[in-house]
């Protein structure tokens, strides 16, 4: 009989749960990469949470207005923010880097929720008065995140958000899970 530390179960637990996730993309041919969790290479216990490398159409985030987000929700294990500010587009992992649950977007009003449409990916547009406040929060620990660059506010996330490259295919943007960039980058 062996013995599990209370960190190995949740960190299987956690894994298998991302592992366990699938489902359709923003584009219904982009199907590469894995979803999982690794550990880093630096010795810690801590865990990443790793996104399917694929392209998510983000219908309409294009016009979006500086202050106003918006989240797309591919499923349990895809997700990602798009947010405009004075310097542009930008594009966050809306996936939690503390045990990768998807983060809700909120301002001062409080936060939203997912409400799955199939024409617009499960997204949910809330406005904030300046982006630099408005931020996401993670439902099962509450570790809160700064919009504007993803770092962590609060609760037991360490990391930032990852930054995801964007290109801009009319009014949608698209979001590139594989090509992870700067937090400062802008389109």
């Amino acid at each position: 009989m062996s013995c599990w530390t209370r960190r190995a179960v949740l960190r299987g637990v956690a894994c298998a749960g991302v592992a366990g996730c699938g489902g359709a993309t923003g584009t219904p041919s982009d199907h590469s990469g894995t979803v999982g969790c690794e550990s880093p290479s630096s010795g810690t216990d801590a865990t990443y949470c790793l996104m399917r490398s694929v392209v998510v159409r983000v219908v309409g985030a294009a016009s979006l207005a500086p202050g106003q987000s918006v989240l797309a929700a591919v499923d349990d294990a895809t997700a990602v923010i798009v947010s405009r500010d004075d310097r542009g587009l930008h594009a966050l992992s809306a996936i939690c880097t503390h045990a990768c649950c998807v983060v809700a977007l909120c301002d001062g009003d409080g936060c939203g929720s997912l409400t799955p449409s199939p024409d617009a990916c499960g997204q949910t547009v809330v406005a904030t008065a300046d982006p630099d406040v408005g931020g996401a929060i993670c439902p099962c620990h509450g570790s809160s995140f700064r919009l504007a660059d993803g770092e962590p506010l609060d609760g037991p996330a360490a990391r930032a958000l990852p930054s995801y490259a964007l290109s801009l295919d009319g009014d949608d943007v698209l979001v590139d899970t594989g090509t992870q960039v700067d937090a400062g980058a802008r389109q």
